[in-house]
């Protein structure tokens, strides 16, 4: 029983004291009129009739416990059948030999039959066991699965057995910790945070050591490349070796079966080693390289050992145009780099006064034509025409003139560039003509009116100058940008860059690429971002100062070309991800050279508006398919003449797609299908994974197999998550009492008048 007074304790007592009172005096007062007998029953009944109402004030609650939900807490053991569990790494139980072992599923299936004996009479024990999904399974089974999972989705198997269950749930995770469905841990994130709030622990099991194979594997910077007719291209390769199986290998470069080039490379232990090779083509078309390592003994898997080039050689320059409000060292060292290379034709237009603009043109003679067709000629001199105008109105006044640039890059203070008409047709520009738009030292313009704002992906805010370094974020390095021949640049010990606009509030579609280091705000600080318009794309990349990026101390000497690389990546990512040329009806593009067979393939179709009005027809080929396959595009988006080509899963080999009907280059695209080799290769066992998860989601790490433990921390969880609950039931809701009250207060007043009181 407990007390919880209605009114003050201290307005309480006053009132029984005064209760008190009264009926001392009352009873004095009767004791002369009354008998004794009939005196003493009126007066006892007059305090019982008091001290019913004191008591009810008083709130007397009886707390009762409420019985616990019948049926038993549930326990599910989750089990890990994925092919990494077969490493045998586990010390055998079955031999006293120390250099024997068990494979890592094996141990697993040991400890949930141990589980499963010696709890199932305090818990309802389930079995399940997952790969790339979650099946629920028995013991006898378990033993007889294989695990040959091809990979690990942790976060799947944990969110298909959390139950809302009122008597508890616990989850015992049996596996090495290898997490690689997606190559993502923010699935798994959230599937913790369910668990955390379902009150559902976690507690791991990691089975398996740091145990490695030996293994040689072949990648590129960037699987696809664009290149003009006679450019010579550096194909960087990558080769990263997983123990010490060799000290070198042998490298080839194919072509259509037929090897151009090869070199021997050293390798070092657990490390990557990367060397260059150099392509060209003298006619357009697709062209698929192939780099081999020759296979090394002992060796994991030989699939891995080669690498596909996709290299799209066209015989129309990417044509950029530059706009720039003044003469600034930025946009001279731009203007340098950019034409650098073969494959563009570079226009800048730079305000030197008010009414005179210096209009320049670069682009190479490997560039021009005769009879229509292009020279076939390596010699590439830079032709180079200078002219002044009064205003740009020849470049950007014409919707025709403007569609001929794929790229448009904006300096500062290009308002004087931006007319309300100009912004219209570059939006149309953006929407229709599939160009990019590119803002290289923020924003274009110190005030950004309504027009401009819409097209911007960030929105600024003035502020004194600061300087900061850049990081790529998660986003920015997938895209594999900064990858030289001499490793990944660092962005983070370049020379910082310099602004005096703040950029903030990203807008909804908006990818950030790069962010500041070092920032002390809350939300990091977009610096590189985009965002699609239509079908083309805004860039933006804040700060001055980067050409000092050409100018490294000698410490970072072997960056010196991380200011080409940047643009020179940057330009081939927009234009091999947005539209056609000027004189291409299609564009057929694979989202990336190589999938898996867990993959659904996919690919892009763009066409020309003469082709728009009927879905292309794409024809797949490949040794791997008995006759080729016609698959039928499908609209996507809400803009004409952009297709979806879905080829579905496919088994491992290479395989060719081209529209039917054409003989464009461009029409034609080939990729590569893989199985996951993440899963045999990345075997070493990830504790930190495992620890993480029951840290977080309130569980715990297991260091041995004893059921006892187990059962002490889940019934330590369920005494702290589920405590015993009791019913309060109040005095004045119990229906006797407001009767009982009711009847003595009519004795009393009854016993009074038939003593002449009342």
């Amino acid at each position: 029983m407990s007390v919880e007074p209605h009114i003050p304790l201290a307005l309480w007592v006053s009132l029984t004291l005064g209760a008190i009172v009264l009926l001392g005096s009352y009873a004095a007062i009767g004791r002369r009129r009354l008998p004794r007998g009939r005196w003493c029953g009126i007066i006892a009944l007059m305090s019982a009739a008091v001290a019913v109402p004191l008591i009810v004030l008083l709130n007397p609650i009886r707390v009762e416990p409420v019985p616990p939900p019948a049926g038993k807490p549930l326990l599910t053991v989750l089990v890990d059948r994925s092919a990494s569990m077969a490493t045998s790494d586990v010390p055998s139980p079955a031999t006293d030999t120390s250099a024997a072992s068990a494979r890592r599923y094996d141990e697993a299936c040991r400890i949930a039959s141990r589980m499963v004996d010696s709890l199932e009479d305090r818990y309802e024990v389930q079995v399940v066991s997952f790969a790339e999904q979650a099946t629920p399974n028995s013991l006898a089974s378990l033993e007889d699965d294989s695990p040959d999972g091809a990979a690990t989705d942790l976060a799947s198997a944990v969110e298909d057995v959390l139950v809302d269950r009122p008597q508890g749930q616990a989850v015992l995770v049996l596996s090495d910790g290898i997490h690689n469905a997606g190559n993502s841990l923010a699935r798994l994130r959230q599937s913790v945070a369910r668990a955390k709030a379902m009150a559902i622990p976690l507690l791991v099991k990691t089975i398996g050591g740091s145990s490695d194979i030996d293994d040689l594997a072949v990648s590129l910077n960037l699987p696809q490349e664009l290149a003009f007719v006679g450019q010579r291209v550096p194909v960087v390769v990558r080769l990263k070796q997983r123990g010490a199986t060799a000290a070198q290998t042998r490298l080839s470069l194919w072509l259509d079966n037929k090897q151009l080039d090869q070199r021997d490379v050293e390798l070092e232990r657990d490390a990557t080693t990367q060397t260059v090779f150099h392509v060209a083509e003298d006619k357009t078309g697709l062209y698929r390289y192939e780099i081999r390592a020759e296979a090394l003994p002992k060796e994991a898997t030989v699939v891995n050992n080669t690498a596909t080039l996709l290299l799209r050689v066209v015989d129309e320059p990417i044509r950029i145009l530059l706009l720039e409000g003044k003469p600034y060292w930025d946009t001279k060292f731009l203007i340098r780099t950019l034409s650098m290379d073969k494959s563009i034709e570079l226009t800048s237009l730079v305000r030197m006064a008010e009414g005179r603009l210096l209009q320049r043109t670069i682009s190479h003679a490997s560039q021009s034509k005769e009879d229509g067709k292009p020279k076939e000629t390596a010699d590439a001199a830079r032709l180079d025409r200078w002219a002044v105008c009064q205003n740009a109105d020849k470049q950007l006044g014409n919707a025709n003139r403007l569609g001929t640039f794929q790229i448009i890059i904006l300096g500062r203070d290009a308002d004087v560039f931006l007319t309300d008409d100009v912004l219209a047709r570059l939006k149309k520009w953006l929407v229709d003509g599939e160009g990019s738009l590119v803002c290289f030292r923020g924003p274009p313009s110190s005030q950004i009116n309504q027009r401009l704002a819409e097209l911007m992906p960030v929105r600024w805010t003035p502020s004194r100058e600061s300087r900061f370094r850049v990081r790529m974020s998660e986003a920015g390095e997938a895209l594999r940008w900064l990858s030289g021949a001499e490793g990944d640049i660092e962005l983070a010990s370049l020379p910082s860059l310099a602004t005096v606009a703040r950029p903030n509030r990203p807008k909804p579609l908006t990818v950030v690429l790069a962010t500041a280091v070092g920032d002390n705000t809350e939300k990091p600080v977009p610096l590189i971002s985009y965002q699609p318009v239509g079908n083309g794309r805004v860039v933006v990349i804040e700060g001055a100062g980067m050409w000092r990026w050409d100018f490294l101390p000698a410490q970072y000497k072997q960056h010196d070309q991380s200011y080409g690389i940047l643009w020179r990546s940057l330009v081939r990512w927009l234009v091999s991800g947005t539209g056609l040329l000027p004189s291409q009806d299609f564009a057929l593009r694979t989202d990336k050279v190589t999938f898996s067979t867990a993959e659904t393939v996919t690919a892009v179709l763009l066409t020309s508006a003469k082709r728009s009005a009927v879905p292309p027809k794409i024809k797949l080929t490949g040794k791997t398919l008995k006759e080729p396959r016609t698959v039928t595009a499908t609209p996507s988006g809400d803009f004409p003449g952009q297709f979806r080509v879905v080829f579905g899963r496919l088994g491992e080999g290479t395989y060719q797609a081209s529209v039917i009907g054409s003989s464009d280059a461009a029409a034609t695209t080939a990729f590569d299908v893989r199985g996951n080799l993440t899963e045999r290769l990345d075997v070493a066992a990830r504790p930190d994974i495992l620890a993480w998860t029951a840290e977080h989601s309130g569980g715990a790490v297991l260091e041995d197999d004893d059921p006892d433990r187990l059962a002490q921390y889940f019934d330590q969880h369920l005494a702290q998550s589920r405590p015993q609950r009791n019913s309060r039931v109040g005095l004045w809701d119990r229906w006797w009492v407001l009767l009982g009250t009711f009847g003595l207060w009519g004795t009393a007043w009854g016993l009074r008048r038939t003593s002449g009181l009342v």
